[in-house]
């Protein structure tokens, strides 16, 4: 049996994509969650250190792995801040995805001069703060999930860390474009429209997507041709997605993101395809069913203990390990609890927007369903 590594921030979607298609996997992630234990063959918990993974736990966790077994690696977002890890293990295992230079070319600030070349359309960004900084966002360089954005002037009373750069806000509604590449040509999987979890102190935290969202032609053919010529331009391969702001008419472009993505998950398996277009090879590809797929994170809003018997419901995933020799699995405000899924069916939800609805609201009963356990306890 072929045997994966799977490293990510989360890792639980993945690794349940390869069980499917007969892999064994080892994940290294943030969380070790009760679902990734269970689709892994051994599972490593990493350390995060100022929102970027820790390297040296990282190489320490990695190095335990026996190599000699293992076909390939597959990465989610984990590498974003640190193109130079996910190279130092390309020198050890072969990657299945692209190389760490287009995640270097992708997460650098001269990406918007990439862009520019391109003539794809993207917010103003600069290095140096401005002036008037009340219409401009701060963020960090190869920062992910939304937890590096803040308000230039929210910011600002702190300081600005040295690998920061400034955007000019837009108005609009956040969406993504879903493709795959073989190196020279980019399909589109699907589109998807993204949803935050904002708080004080986040106010840009990335909470979910929906799929198969419906959006005009002009549209379709701003998002193919930006996946095209950055495909030709740094060689992409895999899973790749473009994330973007909507405003009316208007399409721009915030970031490319040339590894498996949240968006992932919300399609039939896409594993295969990923493997057989890093190879060089397309011909798999059809078109995805239109069945829209929601996924939220449900982050905790206080302190709080989720008890050992709690009866998960079957639309819950990534749900939390229960501890050792403890009463319940001890969740710090502001961390995710779990993911909450919903999809398209056959009785009334069918449509995108009526599935981002049904999301939310299994999201409001689960934490009444959390809250209502802890009274009772």
């Amino acid at each position: 049996m072929s045997k994966l590594i799977i490293a990510a921030i989360s890792a639980r979607g993945y690794a349940q994509a390869a069980v499917e298609n007969g892999y064994e996997v080892v994940t290294l992630d943030i969380f070790a969650d009760a679902d990734t234990q269970r689709f892994s063959k051994q599972t490593f918990k990493l350390k995060m250190h100022e929102n970027a993974v820790d390297k040296a736990d990282f190489k320490r966790a990695f190095l335990q792995i026996d190599l000699e077994k293992i076909d390939g690696f597959l990465y989610g977002s984990l590498f974003d801040s640190a193109p130079d890890l996910l190279a130092w293990v390309a020198e050890r295992v072969p990657l299945i995805g692209n190389e760490p230079d287009a995640l270097n070319q992708a997460k650098d600030f001269s990406f918007f001069k990439l862009l520019d070349e391109l003539k794809i359309m993207h917010p103003e960004v600069r290095i140096q703060a401005p002036e008037m900084n009340s219409d401009w966002l701060v963020k960090q360089i190869g920062g992910s999930g939304g937890m590096h954005i803040k308000p230039a002037n929210q910011a600002r009373e702190g300081g600005y860390s040295w690998n920061t750069y400034f955007q000019k806000r837009v108005a609009g509604t956040p969406i993504s474009m879903l493709f795959v590449a073989d190196g020279k040509s980019a399909k589109t999987i699907g589109y998807n429209r993204q949803f935050i979890s904002p708080n004080a102190e986040l106010p840009y935290r990335f909470a979910g997507a929906v799929s198969n969202v419906e959006l005009q032609a002009s549209i379709h053919k701003a998002f193919e041709s930006a996946a095209q010529r950055l495909t030709s331009t740094l060689s992409l391969c895999g899973i790749n997605s473009l994330d973007a702001i909507l405003d009316g008419d208007e399409l721009w472009v915030l970031e490319l993101n040339p590894r498996l993505g949240a968006t992932f998950h919300l399609y039939e398996n896409l594993l295969p395809l990923h493997i057989q277009s890093c190879a060089g090879d397309m011909t798999s590809f059809s078109p995805q069913s239109n069945i829209s797929k929601a996924q939220l994170i449900l982050y905790a809003d206080d302190e709080m203990e989720v008890p050992h018997d709690f009866d998960w419901p079957s639309w819950a995933a990534d749900i939390p390990a229960n501890e050792e020799d403890a009463s319940g699995v001890k969740i710090s405000i502001g961390i995710p609890i779990c993911s909450v899924l919903a999809e398209a069916d056959n009785i009334g939800v069918k449509h995108a927007n009526e599935v981002q609805a049904l999301v939310l609201q299994r999201a409001d009963k689960l934490r009444e369903m959390l809250k209502l356990k802890a009274l009772n306890d």
